[in-house]
């Protein structure tokens, strides 16, 4: 058990999408060990989608949210609200939580002190006006690690804990999210989202729409943390812990490869008596808010396609290809170094 401090920043920013035009979001960013007197310089600089959370079970959490405001509109006062759960409405904490609505105006902290229960991947999000905010990008991912996970030993690099057959060499994140672009030109100039006119533009994978999403350089623009494509060594169990962090049901595929679902909705696939529930699917239906782990076995070195098998969301704004398009990477056995955080 220790104690783990994380302090994220609520502001607005610009990402680029993969036809290289711009748009206004909002969102959060890491603002863990920043000092007090550095914290407005990230005014502006959020995060599509918001950093991911790592969390283990047992451990004392303090999550500071602190309101830094909008750049493109600083006369608003807008405020923000956080709150963590996995639909149905399974809270992920326990402890300090407030039984009431509290929201945080601009330039003021709100810190939570809580102790994650049960691991799996979770979502966390603002539900202070949720639909425009989600859709603005003010949702993220949350890791609950199981209590006696260890990153170096690969008896305990587990997804729910020993015993339970969710061991894996590598994990990443797998984001899926949209883009409509009506809400995103018109919050500059506060006009109402309508969302039952809700009409994307762009479906996005970690942020990315395709060919970003497969871009290999350095990341070129700030809002763009997570890495696009999976890689991994042949014959290495790899953890996808794909969140629908969107408002549409997206069906995601690899060609060539069968996932083993081991985890849904932060549930492990096994009854109370211990009968192993976990299976194969080559397709994931993923609905909006709902997070699935998953296991691949590549057994030899290729290259594997990943994408959405709505053909329509791998587009940018009509024109084809695009969107939700990368791959996976099989590198022949012992070319990667062992990974000791998920890749991002």
């Amino acid at each position: 058990m220790s104690f783990v401090k994380i302090r994220c920043g609520a502001t607005d920013g610009v990402v680029k999408t993969g036809d290289g035009l711009e748009h206004h979001i909002f969102g959060f960013v890491d603002l863990t060990g920043v000092p007090d007197s550095e914290i407005f310089k990230h005014r502006g600089k959020a995060q599509l989608l918001a950093p991911a959370l790592d969390v283990t079970v047992g451990d004392k959490v303090e999550l500071s949210i602190t309101n830094l405001g909008l750049t493109k509109r600083p006369d608003l006062d807008e405020s923000l609200q956080p709150d963590w759960r996995i639909p149905p409405n399974r809270m992920l904490l326990r402890g300090e939580i407030p039984k009431t609505s509290i929201s945080v105006p601009f330039g003021c902290d709100l810190v939570y002190r809580y102790e994650p229960k049960e691991p799996g991947t979770y979502i966390y999000y603002c539900p202070f006006e949720p639909v425009e905010r989600i859709q603005m990008g003010m949702v993220g991912p949350l890791i609950a690690r199981p209590a006696d996970y260890d990153a170096t030993d690969s008896a305990f690099k587990t997804a729910y804990g020993t015993g339970t057959d969710t061991t894996f060499d590598r994990e990443y994140l797998l984001l899926c999210s949209e883009l409509d672009l009506i809400p995103h030109v018109q919050s500059p100039d506060t006009q109402p989202f309508n969302p039952s006119k809700y009409s994307p533009a762009y479906r996005l994978l970690n942020q990315r729409s395709y060919p970003d999403t497969i871009n290999t350089t350095p990341h070129t623009h700030s809002a763009k943390i997570y890495s696009g494509t999976v890689e991994a060594n042949a014959g290495e169990r790899v953890l996808l812990r794909f969140v629908n962090l969107g408002l549409e049901q997206h069906v995601m595929t690899i060609l060539g490869l069968s996932m083993r679902i081991i985890g849904r909705d932060a549930q492990l696939m096994r009854r109370p008596n211990g009968e192993d529930l976990s299976y194969w699917r080559d397709v994931l239906h993923l609905a909006a808010g709902h997070t699935i782990d998953a296991v691949i076995l590549p057994q030899q070195p290729a290259v594997y396609p990943l994408f959405n098998r709505g053909y329509h969301k791998n587009t940018n704004a009509g024109t084809s290809p695009g969107g939700m398009v990368t791959y996976v990477l099989a590198r022949p056995a012992g070319t990667l170094s062992p990974q000791v955080m998920p890749g991002l």
